[in-house]
C-alpha cells in the first residue's frame, strides 16, 4: 500500500496549512462512499467543518439518492467545481470504480489545473482518473461477482482504502494520540465517558480527576489532559497553541519545564 501512504503524507503536508481544505468527489456508489468518509471526520477526529466539502454527481442533499445519469454530467462537474473555489492549498480526494467517470475525471482535471493536490482511487488499472491524479491509488479488485455491481468488491475496497487514508492523515495531523481519539466531539453520554477514559489514560490520573478536567475545558480532550496534569485551562490552551495543537509536543514541553 505504498501508493496510499504516499498520498496520505502528501495530503498531510498540504493540510498543515490552516487555509487548506479536504474535498471528496465522486459519483454513484463511489460518491456515497467518498462522502461517508468525509462526513465522519468532524465527529471522529474534530476536523473543522469549514475545511471539508463533498461533491457528488447525484443529489448532494440526500445521501439515499443515487441517479446514475449524473455520472456523465460534465456540466454538473464544471458547476460544482466553480462552486468549490478550489485553490492550490486544497487536497481533493476523487473516487471512481471504473476510473473513467466523466463527472469525477473532469472535476479532478480542473482541481489539478488550479494547483490542488489530487488523489485518485480507482479499480481499473488503465483509467483516466489514475492518469490525472498526483497520487493514483489502484484498487485492483477485478471483475465483480455480479457484473456491474460496483457496490460489492470495488465498493468494499474503496471503503477500506478511504478509511485507511483518512485515519493516517488525521493521525499524522495530531488528532490521535497512542491509538486514542483526542479530538472527538463528546456530545452525548457515551462519548463523554469515553473522553474521560482517554484523559485518564493519557494523563495517568483517576476518572474523577479526568472528569473534573473535562468540565473545566468544556469537554475538549486535549486541554483537559493538560489540566489533569496540573495546568489551568488558560495555561493548557496556551501550551497547545504554542505546539500547533499537538498534544504530544505540549506534553513533552511541560515535562521539560
Amino acid at each position: 500500500m505504498g501508493q496510499l501512504e504516499s498520498a496520505a503524507l502528501g495530503a498531510v503536508a498540504r493540510l498543515k496549512n490552516q487555509k487548506s481544505r479536504l474535498i471528496y468527489v465522486g459519483a454513484g456508489s463511489s460518491g456515497v462512499l467518498a462522502g461517508l468518509d468525509g462526513i465522519e471526520l468532524p465527529c471522529t477526529f474534530g476536523w473543522p467543518k469549514n475545511r471539508l466539502a463533498v461533491y457528488r454527481a447525484d443529489d448532494s442533499d440526500n445521501i439515499l439518492t443515487i441517479t446514475t445519469p449524473g455520472d456523465d454530467d460534465e456540466n454538473a462537474a464544471l458547476n460544482d467545481f466553480k462552486k468549490s473555489k478550489i485553490f492550490d492549498k486544497d487536497v481533493v480526494v476523487t473516487v471512481s470504480a471504473s476510473g473513467n467517470t466523466p463527472y469525477t475525471c473532469l472535476f479532478a482535471e480542473q482541481a489539478r489545473h488550479n494547483g490542488a493536490l489530487v488523489i485518485g482511487f480507482a479499480n481499473n488499472p488503465e483509467s483516466r482518473l489514475l492518469s490525472i491524479a498526483d497520487h493514483p491509488i489502484l484498487l485492483d479488485t477485478g471483475p465483480e461477482v455480479i457484473a456491474g455491481s460496483t457496490r460489492l468488491k470495488a465498493g468494499t475496497s474503496q471503503k477500506t482504502a478511504l478509511g485507511m487514508f483518512s485515519t493516517l492523515v488525521m493521525t499524522r495531523l495530531g488528532h490521535v494520540h497512542d491509538g486514542l481519539l483526542i479530538d472527538v466531539e463528546p456530545d452525548n453520554a457515551k462519548l463523554r465517558k469515553r473522553a474521560a477514559r482517554v484523559v485518564a489514560s493519557i494523563a495517568d490520573v483517576s476518572l474523577e480527576i479526568a472528569e473534573n478536567a473535562l468540565e473545566q475545558t468544556h469537554y475538549t480532550v486535549k486541554p483537559a489532559v493538560l489540566v489533569a496534569k496540573g495546568m489551568t485551562p488558560t495555561q493548557a490552551q496556551e501550551a497547545l497553541n504554542k505546539s500547533g495543537q499537538n498534544l504530544r509536543e505540549a506534553l513533552i514541553h511541560i515535562a521539560q519545564v
